[in-house]
């Protein structure tokens, strides 16, 4: 028989062969991964998760490039004074006369982030309620022959870009902190949040709880470090120390004495340990 009177024979066979040869290659692979399969070897450096670090964090870099920048210079001169190279840190303006007004966009982020601190039980709600409206009428506290508007905020900013926010309240001739807030310019991190007000007046404080302290560190976008929980040697009594960011959340409150008047503070800070 010729293959040539039988065209359509002929173009099964070639099909057939065509086939054949394509499937070879999908046959073999399929034996290769049943035998695979079947075998198992033990990863010699079997993979594990890194662990996180303070330097993985930004907000924790720039918490510690200002405490370690802004530590103060020994009081006593050493007997050879070094040569000093260029300031790498300007801490912010913490006083009356050298901060400016800060502005209606700036007030609004602190105040909305204090709102949001409040809301989870970080800060007293009822402190926060306290501050100063601001307004072009009210107290004035007059300083160097200029008078300041108390009802407004004043605002700093360092060379890192954490941006100072403070009420003052003045009580005859003295001068006080009222609120001071501190948030880092790029990210919106709360890092400190200090409050006073006159004892007769204070509203009660409670301490914030653990879920309080991990929601503050949440608005710092520190959660994936993991390991936060109450330190073992820490003179707070309200704190949260990570080893794995070498960070620590601390909560405080207590009356004190400031000149001649007595007063209560508030403060809750995220610290960088060096």
């Amino acid at each position: 028989m010729k293959l040539q009177n039988h065209p359509y024979l002929c173009a099964g066979l070639c099909l057939c062969v065509v086939l054949a040869c394509a499937a070879t290659p999908a046959v073999f692979l399929a034996a290769t991964d049943a035998a695979s399969f079947k075998t198992i070897e033990t990863v010699p450096d079997p993979y594990t998760a890194p662990t996180p670090t303070a330097e993985d964090y930004y907000i924790l870099r720039q918490l510690a490039a200002r405490a370690q920048n802004g530590v103060s210079e020994p009081a006593a001169e050493p007997a050879e004074i070094p040569r000093q190279g260029p300031k790498l840190y300007i801490s912010a303006a913490k006083n009356l006369s050298t901060m400016d007004y800060a502005d209606e966009a700036t007030r609004t982020e602190v105040l909305d982030a204090l709102n949001r601190l409040a809301a989870c039980g970080a800060v007293p709600q009822a402190w926060v309620d306290q501050l100063p409206k601001d307004t072009d009428d009210g107290a004035e506290y007059r300083y160097g022959g200029v008078y300041y508007n108390l009802n407004m905020a004043f605002c700093s900013v360092d060379s890192l870009g954490f941006v100072t926010v403070r009420w003052f309240d003045g009580q005859g001739q003295d001068l006080y902190t009222q609120a001071s807030v501190t948030i880092d310019s790029r990210t919106g991190t709360v890092v400190e949040v200090w409050f006073s007000l006159p004892a007769d007046s204070a509203p009660p404080v409670q301490l914030p709880d653990e879920d309080a302290l991990r929601a503050f560190a949440a608005q710092a976008g520190l959660e994936g470090l993991g390991d936060w929980a109450a330190p073992a040697d820490s003179s707070y009594t309200c704190a949260l120390y990570s080893a794995n960011g070498s960070a620590l959340i601390a909560a405080s409150t207590h009356p004190y004495t400031g000149y001649d008047a007595d007063r209560c503070y508030y403060s809750l800070t995220l610290q960088a340990e060096m």
